[in-house]
Parts: structure tokens; C-alpha cells; sequence
């Protein structure tokens, strides 16, 4: 097995093992009992357990970002603002443990200064990917970094609401952003 096929290994299995156990409970033996390698060998590709979760997280985005850049290229401009905003809606409902593990991240980089830049790296793809989308949407506006920041946040946010309480209408909750999405735009 090639070495990046053994980084990826351990990468998967941390997901699995970080998101059934959680952060906490979760340990690098666990996560080598899940790889089926030993512990050391995952010493060899990361330095601890917040370095799997950035990683593993990083990874996650970046391939998010790269998804919502097809999206661009095969859905017709005037269909993609809704149709990018249904993605955030599918991942909340059919991936749930990626935004469980996210809010680790965020709670965990709020007190280790380690990890504040690879924090911070992750929240600049999504808002980057989001601004990329608002400028196809809507090429000729200005302010795309910012909206694309309250966007995210809003994201996040429903995401949580979701997370805490299984009857959250988070449909209807995007219709609502969804208008004043548009009306944003309208304003501009």
C-alpha cells in the first residue's frame, strides 16, 4: 500500500471512529483498531488527534468545494443559486456526522491557538467556494466575499438548529434565506 493510500486509510477511519465516539472518547488506538494498522504507524502520518480531525476536515471541504465547482460547470446560471443552495441542505440530512465533527473542530480551535489557522483555513474554502458560486450567479455585483461569510455562518447555523432538534424545519428555514438571498441581490 502506497503511502498516501495509508494516509487516506487512516483519514476514513477516523471518521468513522470520531464520529460514533466523538473527540473526546475517541482515541488513536481506536482509530488503529479501525485501519487495521497499529498505532504507530498513524504517529508516522499525523502528530496527534487534532491534526486526523483537520485533515479529515480539510479533506472534506476541499472536495465539497471541488463538487459545488461541477455544479457551476453543469448547472445553467439562472438554476444555481437554488441549486447550490440545496447542497447544504443534502449534506445536513444525508451527512451529519461531517458537520458533528466540524463543530468539534470549531469548539476544539477556540481553545488550542494550534489549531486557529487550519481553522480558519477551512472557514476561507467554504466562504471562497461560496463566492465563487455568487459570482456566477451574479457577475456584475461587488461584496461577493462578504455575503459569501454571512451565507457560511447562516449554513452552519441551520445546520446546528438540525443537529439539536430532529423537527427543525430546515426547508422551510432555506426558502426564507433563500428570498433573502434573492433580495439581496435585488438591492444591489
Amino acid at each position: 500500500m502506497k503511502k498516501q493510500e495509508k494516509k487516506q486509510l487512516i483519514i476514513e477511519a477516523a471518521a468513522k471512529v470520531l464520529a460514533e465516539k466523538g473527540y473526546e472518547k475517541a482515541s488513536i488506538k481506536d482509530i488503529a483498531a479501525e485501519a487495521k494498522i497499529t498505532p504507530g504507524l498513524i504517529h508516522y502520518y499525523f502528530r496527534n488527534k487534532e491534526e486526523i480531525l483537520t485533515e479529515l476536515l480539510m479533506e472534506a471541504s476541499l472536495q465539497y468545494t471541488s463538487d459545488m465547482q461541477n455544479l457551476m460547470q453543469t448547472v445553467p446560471s439562472e438554476q444555481l443559486s437554488k441549486a447550490a443552495l440545496r447542497e447544504p441542505i443534502k449534506r445536513v440530512l444525508h451527512q451529519p456526522d461531517w458537520y458533528r465533527l466540524r463543530y468539534e473542530l470549531f469548539a476544539i480551535g477556540l481553545r488550542n491557538p494550534n489549531l486557529t489557522e487550519r481553522v480558519n483555513d477551512i472557514l476561507e474554502n467554504g466562504r471562497n467556494g461560496i463566492a465563487d458560486i455568487l459570482h456566477a450567479v451574479s457577475p456584475e455585483t461587488a461584496g461577493h466575499q462578504e455575503t459569501a461569510s454571512i451565507l457560511l455562518a447562516c449554513f452552519d447555523g441551520l445546520a446546528l438548529q438540525k443537529l439539536m432538534n430532529p423537527d427543525f424545519d430546515l426547508e422551510k428555514a432555506y426558502e426564507v434565506l433563500e428570498k433573502m438571498a434573492m433580495s439581496l441581490k435585488d438591492t444591489r
